[in-house]
This record gives C-alpha cells, structure tokens and sequence, in this order.
C-alpha cells in the first residue's frame, strides 16, 4: 500500500477518471478474464496509473475499515442505474483529487469521518437508487428488502452473519442457521440481535446532532439493542418501535404499521400533514419536494403503489384531484405544492 508522501503526489485528472471507472467496474461484480487482463494492462502501463490505483485502494480500506467483501453474485447488478454510476464515479474522482492535494491527510477528525461514511456508501455491497426498492435472499434464507437511496455491507463468514446499514433503510425476515450463527444488524448507533423476527431498521439524521440516529420497529418476534456508546441494552418485542442516536436509548413507543408499508411496495399516510407527506415523497423522488407554508396543514390520508422510479408522478397527480393544491414544477427536479 501506498505510504503517505506517495499519497500526495499529484494526479493528472484524466487518470483519475480512468482510476474511477476501473474502480466502478470491478467492483460491480466478477470481471471478466478479458476485463482482468485490460485492467492489469492499463495498471501496468504507467507508474501514474499504478499510483491512482494504490491511492484509490488505500482510501477504500481507510474509509470501509476492511470489511469483508459480499459474494459477488449479490453485489452483481448493484450499478446498473446510470444515475447512480455518474454519482459514484463524481464523489470517488472528488475524493482522489482531494487525495492529490493532500487535503485528505489535513482533515479534521469531524471531516474525516464524514469522507469515511461517504465512500463507505458509494463502495458499499448492496445499494438502491432514489425510487428503486430491492428484494433478495440471503444464503442462510433470511429475506433482505432494501428501501429507497439504501446501502448495506453483507458480511456471512464461518461463525457470523452481519449486515451493515451505512444508510437509508431496510427490512428483515431473518432465517434459521443450522450452523447457530448469530445474526447482526449493525449502525453507527448499535447492534441489534433479532430472536426469530420480522423487524425494519432505518438511519436518518438526528435532531440537534452531527451525526444520525437509528430507528427500529419490531413486527414479528423480538430484538435486542446493543447501544455502542452506552453499552446499555434495550429489548423490543413484536408491536413496538424506537429511535436511537449515540447517546443512547430512545423511547419504546407503539409500532406504526404505515410507516413500514414500503416493504410492501406500498406509501400510505392516515391524516399525515401534507408537509410531512411531501418529505417523505422526496425520499423517491430524484431533487426536490417542497410545500407551501399555506398549505403545509392540509392531512392528507391514502395508499400509493411504489412501483418503479417514477412512481411518485402519479402520487402527486392524485394530490391535485384530492386537496385544493398545485404541483408546480420548475423542473422535474423541482416541484412545489402550493394552494389551488
């Protein structure tokens, strides 16, 4: 691996860009014995090449800390919206260039951390796009559902099995192991060990905190809350949910059914504020969903299918044909809900 000063030799940007796409390529699944000789040919083309592919390299095992990698036939198919290939490639190019400047090495430790989040989501095993939902089944049967703008680690090794939520959220129906592996689901905030559970997990940001909270709802069976900074644990069972962030445990209220309905493929709101409704539209929708002060009371009550990555046109449609409201659009990135 590179040492720092060989780390901060500057890069010309074209070879960067070359770096990225290689990095993108192989890592979308198992390349090709053609693939393989192309990228040793091109590493081995120039001592340029060789250094952006060590620096990108190194910056992959800083900022996931080794994680093991997931069998490749899961991770197959994980970048193949172009959207979210040209974002990969943008953030990974920034963060080399940054690399070349030796800005990375002069982070502070807030900064620093925020990098290793970031590409640990671009770089992850399993990721969806904003409005894309995925369903698949684990080796030991467990059945993982990913929700919009969704990134996940799978780790399954001889005496483990562990799933990373680095962002965005996911649902569980965890298999029996006749091996007796215990099954983790872990974030930044905690681990959480299910006892034969059907049970959502979600991180989003926290409210007067730089870093993000956790939250849990237990549908079938229980889980169990490890608290990574406290060290107290919290048992959940079937019914109830809670939000946690690094400080500790949250509050165990009652479970609300609607807000896991996406698992079914499905938005639903009882009497939700039409504000609140239009943020949660945001989650699947590419850009911006704002709403008017004016109109931002309104409830708004309703079951929509999440159907695909543009399911969210014909929810706003039946905005208009139900509440005295317009959808405005700017742009289709920018849509506004405003009085009738």
């Amino acid at each position: 691996m590179a040492d720092h000063a060989a780390l901060a030799e500057p890069v010309a940007e074209a070879v960067v860009d070359q770096a990225v796409d290689w990095y993108v390529r192989l890592a979308a699944g198992t390349p090709s014995a053609r693939e393989q000789a192309d990228f040793e040919s091109w590493r081995s083309a120039s001592p340029e090449h060789d250094l952006a592919w060590q620096r990108l390299r190194a910056m992959g095992s800083m900022m996931q800390g080794g994680s093991a990698a997931l069998d490749p036939a899961l991770a197959r198919g994980t970048l193949n919206r172009a959207s979210a290939l040209a974002r990969r490639r943008g953030a990974l190019k920034l963060l080399l260039l940054a690399a070349g400047s030796g800005s990375l090495l002069t982070l502070g430790v807030r900064e620093h951390d925020m990098l290793r989040t970031q590409l640990a989501v671009l770089t992850a095993d399993l990721r969806t796009g904003t409005g894309e939902l995925r369903s698949l089944m684990l080796p030991d049967g467990t059945r993982l559902q990913l929700n919009t703008a969704t990134a996940v680690n799978v780790v399954f090794g001889a005496d483990t099995r562990r799933i990373e939520l680095l962002e965005g959220e996911i649902m569980l129906t965890t298999g029996t192991d006749r091996a007796g592996r215990p099954f983790v689901v872990a974030t930044r905030e905690g681990e959480l060990m299910p006892i034969g559970t059907r049970y959502g997990v979600w991180r989003g940001p926290s409210a007067g905190s730089d870093y993000g909270s956790t939250g849990l709802a237990v549908l079938e069976g229980e889980v169990q809350v490890h608290h990574r900074l406290s060290k107290a644990t919290q048992r959940l069972r079937a019914g109830q949910q809670t939000r946690f962030d690094a400080t500790g445990s949250g509050a165990v209220q009652a479970l609300n059914e609607a807000r896991m309905s996406w698992a079914a493929g499905r938005l639903t709101a009882t009497g939700m504020r039409l504000a609140d409704f239009a943020a949660e539209l945001a989650r699947y929708r590419s850009g911006w969903v704002r709403c008017d002060p004016e109109v931002a009371d309104l409830r708004i009550t309703g079951v929509w299918p999440l159907d695909g990555v543009h399911a969210t046109d014909p929810i706003l449609a039946s905005l208009e044909r139900h509440l005295p409201v317009r959808v405005l659009r700017s742009t289709r990135y920018w849509v506004t809900l405003t009085a009738a």
